[in-house]
């Protein structure tokens, strides 16, 4: 069988290499569009600012805590501009003109009710026209919420305990400007950062994967409408060995198609796409999902017509609400949410997140093991598919 699957992938590799359009939709209309978004958007992408109101309707520790340490923070210095406002209807007036791009609002009592134990809630306005402003909001706000957890459980500690309320109240007031500053961790804007030749080169590699592999099974169609299947499937090579072959080449293939499209892009604008085992790693795991995507497309489709509409929509859908052509963090958040279930959007922010990380295979251990589940599941979908139709 091993004998067999060679035989056939050498034949359809030889014909693959043979036809122009299958060398061009690999290798150079990637490479091209790679290259017109990287020249046209290239370049690092501008300092990310913020403008975040904030209404203290509490006037405890907390608030005054935000913006002591919003100015004392590194981190956030030039990302992110605190504005007072005297509402929570001020605060949406303002979003709702522009003026702020997110509001974090404290209610009465909040400090009071974190230093009783209680806990206490601090909401988040934000705007869908303005998702980075929402996400520095957000990842304040969870930065207080786990010095809030904090706080809390010391003081239900000590009043369990049996320590007087009164002592431990002033502890609190004593200590309550005390504690670590406010950072933001696992900075999710990071892939932001990158020079937008990789973002757009790394969108170009995922979306383009999908034609690439898409021919080879388009071509398995081909040939069964033909009949020349029937009379290879006659021989003494079992049923799988066909699909088997054009699954291999299609794969080789978007392989190099990738890989081209990568390298280009670090020769042509000298960019860097991170730790090299950890993108060709990442780029592995992409084509082995939109190689087991379109062999279910091809499983289920009676023409090669009907399988190239379908995997043209499915690739310019992956592609839109993944990120391969308008970076995730511009869209809105429901959107965001959708991304995740398309493999570009894996593929993409694993990438930039290399590339702007510096981080190494660990860092994309998350997208490769997403990418491989929905490989594993398509895969699974597409041999039942097989075998009640092509094999059948």
């Amino acid at each position: 069988m091993v004998r067999s699957l060679l035989t056939v992938s050498a034949l359809e590799l030889r014909t693959r290499v043979r036809d122009r359009t299958a060398l061009i939709i690999a290798i150079i209309v990637p490479v091209a569009m790679a290259t017109l978004f990287g020249v046209a958007l290239g370049g690092d992408d501008p300092p990310l600012r913020a403008t975040v109101g904030m209404v203290d309707l509490d006037g405890g520790e907390f608030p005054a805590g935000v913006r002591r340490e919003v100015m004392a923070s590194t981190e956030l210095d030039g990302v992110l501009t605190l504005r007072d406002l005297p509402g929570r209807a001020q605060a949406q007036s303002a979003l709702d003109a522009g003026d702020i791009g997110a509001a974090i609002i404290f209610p009465p009592g909040f400090s009071d009710s974190v230093g009783a134990g209680q806990g206490g809630k601090v909401d988040v306005l934000t705007s869908a026209d303005t998702p980075l402003a929402g996400v520095v909001a957000n990842a304040v706000v969870d930065r207080i919420s786990s010095l809030v957890r904090a706080r809390t459980l010391a003081v239900r500690a000590s009043l369990d305990a049996g320590v007087p309320a009164g002592e431990v109240k002033e502890f609190v007031e004593r200590n309550g400007a005390a504690g670590p500053a406010l950072t933001l961790e696992n900075d999710p804007m990071a892939g932001g950062r990158v020079d937008l030749s990789v973002y757009y080169g790394a969108g170009m590699a995922a979306l383009f994967a999908f034609f690439v592999v898409g021919a080879s099974f388009r071509s398995l169609l081909i040939e069964r409408k033909q009949g020349t299947l029937d009379r290879m499937r006659a021989g003494p090579i079992h049923g799988w060995v066909p699909i088997a072959g054009k699954a291999v080449v299609g794969f080789a293939l978007a392989m190099v198609s990738v890989c081209v499209t990568w390298a280009s892009s670090v020769l042509i604008f000298g960019s860097t796409w991170g730790d090299p085992v950890a993108v060709f790693t990442l780029l592995l795991a992409h084509v082995l999902a939109a190689t087991a995507i379109t062999m279910l497309v091809a499983s289920r489709a009676r023409t090669d017509a009907q399988a190239d509409g379908v995997i043209m929509v499915i690739s310019f859908v992956a592609a839109f609400f993944g990120g391969s052509l308008v970076p995730l963090y511009t869209l809105p958040d429901l959107l965001q949410k959708i991304a995740l279930f398309t493999p570009n959007a894996w593929t993409t922010t694993g990438l930039t997140g290399l590339a702007g990380s510096g981080a190494g295979l660990a860092s994309v251990a998350v997208p490769i093991g997403v990418l491989c589940a929905i490989a594993a599941a398509a895969f699974g979908l597409a041999a039942t598919g097989f075998r009640k139709g092509l094999l059948g």
